[in-house]
């Protein structure tokens, strides 16, 4: 997978919850566009092409996720997870002892990096 799609699915992964809200009130098509991302992101094909079309720009892999989470200086006792499989760049905290975040894309809890 290339750079510019691991930053896409990163972005996906963390706004994606933000994203299927609102859709939920957009017209069919672009509800189904959304879908037809998760299935491509899924699949780990490429989809930022789909992407670009959903948010009306040629960056879309800039349009989402503007701080990705893990980015700042953090703590010593946070715990720090990446994304399932390693498609892409994603980093997520929980909790010291708690639960793992979890890929939206995927539906999977994130491995601990």
């Amino acid at each position: 997978m290339e750079q510019a799609e691991r930053i896409a699915l990163a972005g996906l992964c963390e706004e994606l919850p933000e994203l299927r809200e609102e859709c939920r009130s957009q017209p069919e098509r672009t509800r189904s566009l959304l879908a037809r991302i998760e299935e491509e992101a899924r699949a780990r094909r490429p989809f930022l092409p789909l992407l670009s079309q959903l948010l009306g720009t040629s960056e879309a892999a800039r349009g989402l996720g503007g701080g990705f989470p893990g980015a700042g200086p953090g703590q010593a006792d946070e715990e720090v997870f990446g994304c399932p499989d390693g498609a892409c760049d994603r980093k997520a905290q929980s909790v010291p002892a708690g639960a793992p975040p979890r890929c939206v894309v995927l539906g999977r809890d994130m491995r601990r990096v």
